[in-house]
């Protein structure tokens, strides 16, 4: 477990770009209670009482929307990071957070943090700031689900991880969160075989690799050229 030298330092440097002031991190301290959990350990579900609010200190979480017969990832979170927003309106959680890898927690209540935002106003303009980059973030990807075609989501899908959960290796940007073709499939509402069909033309064409669940993109930009004619083609096919 962190202690907290470590997790002040990342709190401070690193949590909504090192904007929050020491007192709001001496807050968050004093009142946080840290929590570890193992992989595919659940931090809430779907319409459970939203309550509390976590800030992510190591490892990594899925956020999953929950049907009766289906599950889909909306979005994989890296530390460190405030989640869910959403739920200071004080309704249930919209989502269930399962984590992904021995994950640690920041968990703090949310009535506790709602009177720390009345009492600092200012502190208010930084959530917000991070409240509409999210906004930006989930209109980008409702763009990509409802205008592209299947390969224009994966396309934009496999960019976006590799962006945000990438690290460079010896053959290029290593995606480093094990996904299979069926959970790709979830996160771009596309049929497993659509995307495993996809894949194996990334493949051939030497955009990418796969071996098991691990996805290399060998060059961003020959992807990024990939999904720009994709996008081309589907305008002209709309005109």
């Amino acid at each position: 477990m962190s202690n907290e030298r470590n997790v002040r330092e990342i709190l401070e440097r690193k949590l909504f770009s090192g904007s929050m002031p020491p007192e709001f991190i001496d807050f968050c301290l004093a009142h946080g209670r840290f929590r570890h959990y193992g992989p595919k350990q659940y931090l809430y579900f779907s319409e459970d009482e939203g309550n509390t609010v976590y800030f992510l200190i190591s490892g990594r979480v899925s956020l999953y929307l929950m049907g009766e017969f289906s599950e889909k990832i909306i979005r994989v979170l890296s530390h460190p990071t405030f989640f869910p927003e959403i739920v200071l309106d004080g309704k249930p959680y919209p989502h269930a957070a399962l984590c992904m890898e021995e994950t640690e927690v920041l968990a703090l209540d949310r009535q506790l943090l709602i009177r720390y935002l009345e009492s600092n106003p200012s502190v208010l303009w930084i959530f917000y700031r991070e409240l509409a980059l999210d906004l930006r973030r989930s209109y980008r990807q409702i763009r990509n689900l409802s205008l592209g075609d299947a390969r224009l989501r994966l396309g934009a899908k496999l960019f976006s991880l590799a962006h945000v959960h990438g690290k460079p290796s010896l053959n290029g940007v290593l995606i480093t969160i094990p996904l299979s073709a069926t959970e790709l499939a979830g996160m771009c509402s596309l049929a497993r075989e659509s995307v495993s069909r996809i894949l194996g033309e990334l493949k051939l064409l030497k955009i990418i690799k796969i071996e098991k669940k691990k996805i290399t993109v060998l060059e961003l930009q020959n992807l990024r050229h990939w999904i720009h004619e994709r996008a081309a083609n589907s305008r002209t096919s709309i005109d």
